[in-house]
């Protein structure tokens, strides 16, 4: 796919201005994956935004941490919803939504040729009720989980799948027992991890793998009982990268109490110091093929894409994993996605979706669709479920559908809408709501100049007997009283007050560790910011002098060597 070096003249982007390429691979993918109405191919343009643009206004649908209490539309039971109480948006709790109780075709309407197409879909969309919560499969004692599926008794996971008891995690998949984590995969009894997969008993680790009742490492393989160190193959029972006796080590590690704030906090300070005499790899990932990108594994012929795992044949893709082929510009999240193009979360055996925000579960042949499952040859829809044919929320015949749907194409060509993602303006969330914000932060005043929305509002405090600073609690979790499970406690970050949670609790208490001093949402974010940002720099190799293309900006003080240097290094 992007092997072809040949390019269209280059392009400027219509938003920030900058130059971009699109090469014969690129324009060949547009063709591929373009619709076809009674045997005429309606043939997908280039992209008028430079990929980062691209992304940050598929970011902008995505409100994945801001959730607030809510009333159910239909059962008026109470719930959590992802819509702010002032947002207007009609919601249903999960069970209603899925009834017979109500028909998304009651909502269908005629499309209206005088009128943008894009107006015309976010106006069907505000008026048929939504899921509160983006879930999906069988769940457990999961009414606190957005944009999750198949789990058991977790509680604030998101973008997650197959996990069972755990908590504040992202980008969880196949874990158990896993508490406050980022993009870990196939582990087990993990707390305060970064980008570890299939492994067992760690403690503030990152960039993990295969490794064993550990604390405090980065980018160790196969470790066993080791703490404090850095870039370590297959070792057992070192400490700050020495290799001691079981018994030294044991020694060594008895003599530090976890469950106190302050030593955490010297020990996560301590690894930090070591990992700056420890040389790193260009790029993170493993047994890839053909690839550039970051944090890739199990990927062949990915390009420019990031956080993905088991993707073949794709380019600008952002969080897919568990199995995905034939994709350009997708944010999250795969399970056999394929032949797909401008989507946000999408995917579990769905095919051939255009510019859709949610297929799920076995959908096919969407275009410009905004939250559907199992459906199929559906043109402008919204919230529906096992329906095809549509338009607009609108049954037509097999026939009526394949007359009509080039006729609305034609006419988006003539408004400039066909082969564009819906606009940052017709997003349900304010900007700063959503993922767009992490990753491409920006001032009100520069949200309002470019005519997107802002949100003030609030998720409410929640209701306690007493409020204290986070300073105010013991600095050893043995001397934390029951009664924190009444407490709410002041983010000493933000000031924005949370609750430990009855399972949390007892989590913390039988792993010896401290009760966090910082907001949920907040240690999510200072997990963000220890991984590298998504963007190259051009850096030489730190052994060999050859150029290379990584995250790792010329100015930060690590070591990187090229893959192959650093292979030597550490085998």
């Amino acid at each position: 796919m992007h092997g072809s070096v040949s390019l269209t003249p280059g392009k400027t982007c219509k938003d920030c201005g900058q130059s971009f390429e699109i090469t014969q691979d690129d324009l060949a993918f547009y063709g591929q994956v373009s619709p076809v109405f009674n045997g005429k191919k309606e043939i997908i343009p280039p992209p008028n935004l430079c990929p980062d643009c691209r992304q940050q206004r598929r970011l902008s649908f995505c409100n994945e941490f801001n959730l607030y209490p809510g009333i159910c539309g239909l059962c008026k039971k109470r719930t959590l919803t992802q819509f702010s109480p002032n947002s207007g948006i009609p919601y249903y709790c999960r069970e209603c939504w899925h009834s017979d109780r109500w028909d998304t075709l009651l909502y269908g309407r005629d499309v209206d040729f005088k009128r943008p197409f894009f107006g015309q879909l976010r106006e069907l969309k505000v008026s048929v009720p939504s899921l509160a919560l983006d879930v999906q499969g069988e769940l457990q004692n999961c009414d606190f989980v957005h944009y999750a599926g198949s789990s058991k008794n977790s509680y604030l996971i998101m973008h997650a799948d197959f996990c069972e008891d755990c908590m504040y995690g992202y980008g969880f998949k196949h874990n158990r027992s896993c508490v406050d984590g980022f993009y870990n995969l196939k582990c087990e009894l993990l707390y305060d991890c970064v980008d570890c997969h299939s492994s067992y008993g760690l403690i503030h680790c990152q960039d993990c793998i295969n490794c064993h009742s550990s604390a405090f490492l980065r980018d160790c393989i196969g470790c066993k009982s080791c703490f404090l160190c850095a870039g370590l193959r297959n070792k057992e029972h070192c400490f700050e990268n020495e290799q001691l006796s079981k018994e030294e080590y044991e020694k060594r590690v008895q003599t530090i109490d976890l469950r106190s704030f302050a030593q955490y906090q010297k020990c996560a300070a301590r690894r930090r110091k070591i990992e700056k005499n420890h040389p790193f790899k260009e790029f993170h990932g493993h047994n890839t093929e053909n690839c550039s990108g970051d944090y890739l594994v199990n990927c062949k012929d990915t390009y420019a894409s990031f956080d993905c795992e088991n993707v073949e044949r794709a380019k600008f893709c952002y969080q897919v994993v568990t199995g995905a082929k034939n994709l350009y510009d997708i944010y999250q999240y795969g399970l056999n996605f394929q032949e797909s193009l401008e989507c946000t979360i999408s995917g579990e055996n769905s095919y051939h979706l255009l510019f859709t925000l949610g297929g799920n579960v076995s959908c096919s042949d969407l275009l410009y669709c905004w939250y559907m499952e199992n459906s199929k040859n559906c043109f402008g829809c919204v919230n529906m479920t096992h329906k095809s044919y549509c338009i607009l929320n609108k049954q037509y015949t097999k026939e009526e559908y394949e007359h009509l749907a080039p006729k609305i194409i034609g006419y988006m060509r003539r408004t400039k809408e066909w082969g564009e993602f819906l606009p940052s303006p017709l997003s349900l969330f304010g900007y700063n709501k959503t993922s767009a914000q992490v990753y491409y932060p920006l001032s009100e005043k520069e949200v309002h100049m470019k005519g997107w929305k802002w949100d003030q509002e609030e998720s409410p405090a929640p209701e306690v007997k007493r409020t204290i600073d986070a300073a105010q609690l013991p600095d050893n979790q043995k001397d934390v009283p029951d009664d924190i499970l009444n407490w709410a406690i002041r983010c000493e970050v933000t000031g924005r007050p949370f609750k430990i949670q009855a399972q949390e609790l007892a989590f913390y208490r039988q792993n010896n560790l401290p009760i966090p001093r910082r907001h949920w949402y907040q240690r999510h974010l200072d997990r963000f910011h220890m991984r590298n940002p998504r963007r190259f720099w051009k850096r030489v190799c730190a052994k060999c002098a050859k150029g290379i293309e990584t995250t790792y900006s010329p100015e930060r003080p690590e070591t990187v060597y090229c893959e192959s240097c650093y292979l030597k290094e550490v085998y």
